[in-house]
């Protein structure tokens, strides 16, 4: 699917193009970041319980595995990761057409 982003305003391409890549380069930065922090955290996770993130949420969202404050952070840092993956994807899409 493609998009078109449509730009208004006093300035032309030329001077806007480099302040949308520096913006998107940061985000994306930012994003892969994040994500990478909740990759580890999930790992750390995996490796203490000897399960794989699918396995804990399949256990967890069934109730098998508990109330305990551990499983609740390893489910925030599950969605964390994948909120953040999805985010650094779009914004890894984003390409100017020439």
């Amino acid at each position: 699917m493609e998009n078109t982003l449509t730009l208004s305003g006093k300035y032309p391409a030329g001077e806007t193009k480099p302040v949308i890549d520096e913006a998107l380069r940061k985000q994306t930065d930012f994003a892969h970041a994040r994500f990478s922090k909740f990759e580890k955290e999930c790992g750390e996770f995996e490796g203490r319980f000897g399960m794989n993130s699918e396995e804990f949420l399949a256990k967890f969202e069934s109730g098998e595995l508990g109330d305990a404050v551990h499983w609740f952070d390893w489910y925030a840092a599950l969605r964390g990761r994948r909120l953040w993956a999805k985010k650094y994807d779009i914004l890894q899409s984003i390409a100017w057409k020439a």
